[in-house]
């Protein structure tokens, strides 16, 4: 030291010790990516059975038999990206896609679950039925009728899931429009398979509907969950 400069050992050692750090960190971030990664394929098959046994079990006559195939296999992907996302915590310093993804899946089961207590699984059948649906078809025809109740209950379920999944604060209010994507994204295959057999005018008011529901859903879960909880 007596000339400034230091020792070979020194440097040495704290070359060393990062070394062993940076290894260590790498090790053990690289086994929590790979458990997260298998808990994402799991819960992703576990979702994807269940998906495929909601589409079995769907009443409609109509369905020619690559439906089953088609549906299943769809959801099952974005299940399985959307775990995958959720699990990892991927985000980036802009955009919660964690968060979304997290609030898309939940979003998906509420509804799945809304889907198998409803007495009509033709859902639009059991809407025109209901009191608020009829004269609301007999007034615009069933595309405006589509829209409204995708609005509706979409609205609904975007609202329940950004209640319920924890937000990072800052974030989940400067991203609503990709939370909301990420939930339609993933209620999109059950309104095509809905669809099928009514015509294109009623596929794109669900649509846009359920778009419209989603926004709302999670302006309004967020400001819910402000309130009650501050975050």
């Amino acid at each position: 030291m007596d000339d400034g400069r230091t020792p070979v050992e020194l440097r040495e050692g704290v070359r060393e010790g990062i070394r062993s750090s940076i290894e260590r960190d790498v090790e053990l971030r690289g086994g929590r990516t790979a458990r997260r990664l298998l808990s994402a394929g799991v819960v992703g098959v576990a979702g994807s059975i269940g998906v495929t046994l909601l589409v079995a079990e769907h009443p409609f006559g109509h369905h020619p038999a690559w439906h089953l195939a088609v549906f299943s296999t769809v959801w099952s992907g974005l299940l399985v990206v959307g775990l995958a996302i959720a699990f990892l915590r991927v985000r980036t310093a802009s955009l919660p896609l964690a968060y979304s993804a997290s609030v898309g899946i939940l979003g998906l089961g509420i509804a799945g679950v809304c889907g198998a207590v409803c007495p009509d699984h033709h859902f639009l059948h059991w809407w025109v039925a209901t009191g608020v649906g009829r004269p609301v078809t007999e007034m615009g025809g069933l595309p405006l009728s589509a829209l409204c109740f995708g609005a509706v209950t979409t609205l609904f379920f975007a609202a329940a899931s950004v209640f319920l999944v924890p937000g990072e604060r800052g974030r989940t209010r400067a991203a609503p429009l990709l939370t909301a994507a990420a939930l339609l994204l993933l209620l999109a295959p059950g309104v095509a398979l809905q669809s099928v057999g009514t015509s294109i005018g009623v596929f794109a008011g669900w649509l846009a509907g359920a778009a419209l529901g989603a926004f709302l859903g999670v302006m309004s879960g967020a400001r819910l969950r402000a309130l009650c909880f501050g975050a």
